[in-house]
């Protein structure tokens, strides 16, 4: 059986985040956790002693550092949770990690950890071998505990949730909170306008706000705890000023801390009656005003929530994350606050996508691309059948002939078989074309869920003079009887066409069936049952 590498030609020129469904391997760390002895580690610099059931490093006036004895055992390409515990002075400790001893070809570290805590990264290992090194600056003493070093294994059904980063050309495999599979992640191109995403310190107005204080949705310890100051004004995060009449899709990532307030999305002049999000029981209080749409809360799992909404600013007046008591926007604060992270604008969007990371300036996620090649499987020219279960978000007003898949030709726009949602009739149409004239199997006028994570199966079976269309169990409109395929098709594309990515569906795709035959009518309800 082909693996989806082999099938699908994946692109995607930058990174692209996800939520993946993980377990973590065995501890490859021999002694990490310092329980009798700093047996495998060494002396570099300063001195490296045994206190207490941790390592410690204290600086020879320069620098002291300890090195792992022996490489840790990997493998090249798979990627590892590097975690160490940690008890020094703020920015006055470091741990390298690397291919060599001594670390000095450098793979991460936590060169700017903030103090005593667990600090946790993710890299991809690039030869067979990982090294430690943990260091203490100037003459200061660093205590070490808890390293550890795991693989981790994604794509796990009822693992544990973890925004994670693929990398360029990297397909993104998701699955929800609860670890069930969603599918292949395919999204339009998308930038996030918050320029500090993850710094609240940064963007604050009247909130006192202590940094990286417990594990972000992405497993690292960047998460900050956000506290309403007891001025008696309004307590807020934001950043860029709005476009009038601009939709934009707003969402942040938040975790109950303690007290009763309530998190917000506000701005863009659009008035008092603004969506509302309750943190600690994980819903939606107030979902706005009719200037605001598509407002929800959805669990990231470890009690972290994704709140998002799509507002139409009346001003340009900036949008904001901001505290609220119950509805009042003006209070003194109380000493109790909230866990915020993560937060994104996007403009011009009807609809929020996945997460991407900003630390001073705008960043784009480019469009994802997914094709196949027809010749690498059993596909017949003459006839078929395919079967598409999948799920979307689209803009039902003016997106038109957004591709859930078509069979056709890279170097043209005739000469295909496709499935596509025509978004200004909410519906979804299936249609074959020889050269430039549309002749459609079917229609399909049941309406499609935009954006409510329903999925559907839409089939088509085709030959000469003979086409027809089902969604979801249903037949749906008449059999095409003047159907002509005298022309060959050579790629699959997968949520765009072969021709190129303007037409790209953003949504999951789960499965996708090819019958290299014209199933009967029958058939095709069955199979999308």
């Amino acid at each position: 059986m082909s693996t989806f590498n082999e099938l699908i030609d994946f692109t995607r020129s930058t990174t692209g985040t996800y939520l993946d469904s993980v377990v973590y391997g065995e501890e490859l760390v021999t002694n990490g956790t310092f329980d009798n002895n700093i047996d495998g580690w060494s002396q570099n610099a300063g001195t490296v002693s045994y206190v207490s059931g941790r390592l410690s490093v204290i600086g020879d006036g320069t620098v002291g550092r300890a090195n792992i004895a022996s490489g840790i055992p990997v493998t090249a390409g798979t990627t590892y949770s590097v975690t160490v515990g940690v008890e020094g002075t703020i920015n006055r400790h470091f741990v390298h990690f690397g291919t060599a001893a001594g670390s000095s070809d450098i793979l991460g570290n936590f060169t700017k950890a903030e103090g005593t805590g667990t600090y946790t990264a993710f890299i991809v290992a690039t030869t067979s071998s990982l090294f430690i090194q943990l260091g203490s600056i100037g003459s200061d003493t660093s205590l070490y505990d808890n390293v550890s070093v795991k693989e981790v294994i994604g794509g796990q059904v009822s693992g544990t949730p973890l925004l994670r980063t693929a990398a360029i050309n990297e397909p993104r495999l998701e699955y929800d909170a609860q670890g069930n599979a969603l599918g292949l992640l395919i999204e339009e191109a998308r930038s996030n306008r918050f320029t500090e995403s993850e710094d609240m310190s940064t963007v604050q107005n009247n909130l006192t706000v202590t940094s990286n204080v417990i594990i972000a949705p992405d497993g690292t310890l960047t998460s900050d705890l956000c506290v309403p100051t007891a001025a008696n004004t309004e307590h807020t995060v934001t950043d860029q000023t709005t476009t009038i009449g601009q939709p934009t899709a707003l969402s942040f990532f938040a975790k109950y801390g303690s007290g009763d307030y309530l998190l917000s999305l506000r701005g863009g002049g659009i008035g008092e009656d603004f969506p509302s999000f309750n943190v600690q029981n994980g819903t939606v209080v107030n979902a706005g005003n009719s200037n605001w749409s598509d407002t929800k809360i959805e669990s990231v799992g470890n009690g972290w929530y994704r709140c998002s909404s799509v507002g139409t600013p009346t001003s340009t007046s900036r949008f904001r994350v901001q505290f609220v008591s119950g509805t009042t926007r003006v209070f003194v604060g109380d000493g109790t606050g909230h866990y915020i992270w993560g937060i994104q604008e996007e403009a011009a969007s009807t609809f929020p996508t996945s997460y991407i990371p900003t630390s001073g300036s705008t960043v784009t996620r480019v469009v994802d691309s997914a094709v196949a090649t027809l010749s690498d499987f059993y596909y017949r020219q003459k006839n078929g059948s395919m079967v598409v279960e999948f799920t979307s978000k689209y803009n039902a007003s003016t997106e038109l002939f957004k591709r859930v898949c078509e069979i056709g030709n890279t170097n043209t726009s005739a000469n295909r078989i496709m499935t596509y949602v025509k978004t200004n009739e909410t519906r979804l149409s299936s249609s074959v074309y020889d050269n430039t004239n549309p002749k459609y199997g079917a229609t399909l006028t049941t309406s499609l869920p935009n954006g409510t994570g329903v999925y559907s199966k839409a089939a088509m079976a085709w030959e000469t003079n003979n086409a027809h269309a089902a969604l979801d169990g249903d037949l749906v409109g008449n059999t095409d009887t003047d159907v002509s395929l005298t022309q060959t098709r050579d790629t699959l594309g997968i949520m765009r066409s072969p021709t190129g990515t303007n037409d790209t569906l953003t949504g999951h795709i789960k499965s996708i069936q090819y019958y290299p035959l014209r199933v009967a009518d029958a058939k095709l309800e069955t199979l999308t049952s």
